[in-house]
């Protein structure tokens, strides 16, 4: 969607009012929490019921323009009716399933890989939980940015080590299993991370979606100099598919890209050849587009058609890329 859609979108007072109240309603019967993550993510749990069909960008949009501004008096004095207070009522038993699908991987992992959790990487394990979801939840689609943040703020504040229970879902158990095959690789994945960013700003600075593709190209290089990122060399991919979407999840949908390492930057060259020589390819009829390198949207590379994202701008003139 455009930038003018979601700006339009945005602005439509029937939304905004409709998010008020039922956050106000949301507020009476179970009070809202104090940090700004979670009323966020209300905001865009009320918004995704109250409009599914809209596209998480602008669910993104339109909750954060709406808690921008909102105020203790626009709670105070909006008027909650019965539509409102069903929408409240159905936010809330979304976010508590939310949250107890994703409590129970993560009490299931820190029980059988890490009874020695610290305060210290919570976060990080937590974030690493959200790509996988959708494997524990009845909903095709993915978490907006909203829902995610909350839901990570949400579960570092209230996840206790004490109160895991000795008894544990084994469907938690195998996707426990998951998320351990995922930390395991986050090296290599911030290492691809780090270099899809790097070749974004350095050669494409106009691209918006990251697909599945370009990472998968980006996985191939790093593989290629792993030593480069201070990777061992005895690191090797255990499931290729969880680490693109992981990392695919970092940049598309938390829209956090990391701080390009000088490796990052000297390895987006490769990728862009790489790119360029599949871009030469598919001109000249010898590869089949509708399949796709990796990702199965029938799309080469990424396109700007698929999203409304921004990853970054060109790097200065003095950046590693450059040189």
């Amino acid at each position: 969607m455009p930038p003018e859609d979601l700006t339009s979108a945005s602005r439509d007072p029937e939304v905004t009012a409709t998010l008020v109240s039922g956050l106000s309603a949301y507020g009476r019967l179970y009070g809202l929490p104090n940090s700004p993550e979670q009323v966020q993510g209300l905001l865009g749990t009320l918004l995704r019921l109250y409009r599914p069909e809209e596209p998480a960008a602008l669910i993104d949009a339109v909750a954060q323009q709406v808690l921008d501004g909102l105020t203790a008096d626009d709670l105070k004095n909006a008027i909650v009716d019965r539509a409102t207070s069903a929408l409240a009522k159905e936010t809330h038993r979304w976010q508590r399933h939310l949250e107890q699908e994703a409590q129970g991987i993560l009490a299931a992992y820190v029980q059988r890989y890490r009874p020695n959790l610290t305060p210290d990487a919570l976060r990080m394990i937590v974030t690493s939980i959200m790509p996988l979801l959708g494997r524990a939840i009845a909903d095709y689609r993915p978490l907006t940015r909203s829902e995610a943040l909350g839901l990570i703020s949400q579960i570092v504040q209230s996840f206790d080590v004490k109160g895991i229970s000795a008894a544990i879902d084994p469907a938690y158990l195998a996707i426990a299993e998951t998320l351990a095959t995922a930390l395991a690789q986050r090296p290599m994945a911030e290492a691809v991370g780090e270099t899809v960013t790097a070749y974004v700003k350095s050669h494409a600075p106009t691209l918006i979606n990251i697909g599945a593709d370009l990472i998968a190209l980006a996985l191939s290089a790093v593989l290629k100099n792993q030593v480069d990122f201070n990777i061992g060399t005895q690191l090797s991919v255990i499931d290729e598919k969880l680490l693109i979407e992981q990392v695919s999840f970092q940049l598309n949908i938390l829209q956090q890209s990391p701080p390009p390492s000088k490796a990052a930057w000297a390895i987006a060259d490769q990728v862009n050849a790489a790119v360029e020589q599949y871009r030469q390819d598919r001109s000249e009829g010898s590869v089949d587009v509708t399949a796709g390198l990796v990702s199965e949207d029938g799309l080469s590379i990424s396109s700007p058609l698929t999203s409304t994202r921004r990853l970054g701008d060109r790097p200065p003139t003095d950046s590693p890329a450059s040189e």
